[in-house]
Formats: structure tokens, sequence, C-alpha cells
């Protein structure tokens, strides 16, 4: 089970995927020449962010889907901004497009960037916070898209 992360000057690497998630995203800072302290997720070419940061108790491999291709994304906090903003780390203005951008929840004006600037995108959210839900044995399930299987053991 890997993916496909791309990143930088058209670069790519691959990645296991039946492990944690804050273990693959190590690996994938690691590779990628990430800082070890930054934070990171990823999006699907379409521009759909996969969340990873709010489901870091899950495997990878019950978000992610197995063979894909993603594209690696800096994720950035400020300190007033409700939601986080995503910069995509690729420079292939073939997959980084409008299209891609918009998915994002991209402002017109990151559009107008000169090339070769990373693009700031602001991340629209409809989504609630991450609302904690009981499992049957009484431990906790946090996933806020209800997508990490419940890995307890009885």
């Amino acid at each position: 089970m890997f993916i496909t992360v791309l990143y930088g000057d058209n670069e790519h690497a691959l990645f296991n995927i039946f492990c944690k998630i804050p273990v693959l995203l190590d690996c994938i800072k690691q590779n990628c020449h990430r800082e070890i302290k930054a934070e990171i997720d990823l999006a699907d070419e379409s521009g759909q962010v996969k969340n990873l940061l709010q489901n870091q108790h899950c495997y990878a491999s019950d978000i992610l889907a197995e063979r894909a291709v993603y594209i690696l994304l800096g994720v950035n906090k400020p300190s007033r901004a409700s939601t986080p903003m995503y910069i995509p780390l690729l420079n292939n203005d073939n997959i980084v497009n409008s299209k891609f951008l918009a998915k994002l929840g991209a402002r017109l004006d990151s559009l107008s960037q000169p090339q070769g600037k990373v693009k700031k995108i602001h991340k629209s959210s409809a989504s609630p916070s991450p609302s904690r839900s009981s499992t049957t044995d009484g431990k906790q399930n946090t996933s806020p898209h209800g997508k990490c299987k419940n890995t307890s053991t009885p």
C-alpha cells in the first residue's frame, strides 16, 4: 500500500500508508526536505485537502487511497484566523492551476501572483470542530469525518 507525493520542482516520492498518520507525516517531512516542526497536509489532484492533522490517531490507509497521487501542502495557522492557510509545495502549473486553487479556497488575489512564488491559500471550512463520540467499549473516536476505523482491541 503506497501513495505518490508530488512536491518541489516536479519531484515525487513514494510512501507506505500502512502506518499511523504522524509516522507518515514525519517520513514525508524528512524525504521531501521539510522542517520537522513544519505542519503539512496532502491534497488530491483536484485540490481536496485530506485533513491528516485532524485525524492523527488513524491509520493513513483509512484516509488515503492506495496508489493515489497527492500534492504536498504547507499548513499555516495565523493567530487571528479561524481556518488554516494551505500552501501548495509543488511548482507545477499544470497541476496547481486555478481549478486546484479554487478547490483549496483560494482568494482571487493569490491567483495573480507572479510565477515562481509560493501561493498562499485560505482554506474555507464549513465543517465544525472535531466532535468526540463514544464507541461501544467506552473509548473515544475523535475523527471529525468518521473515516477512521476503531483501532482499539477488545
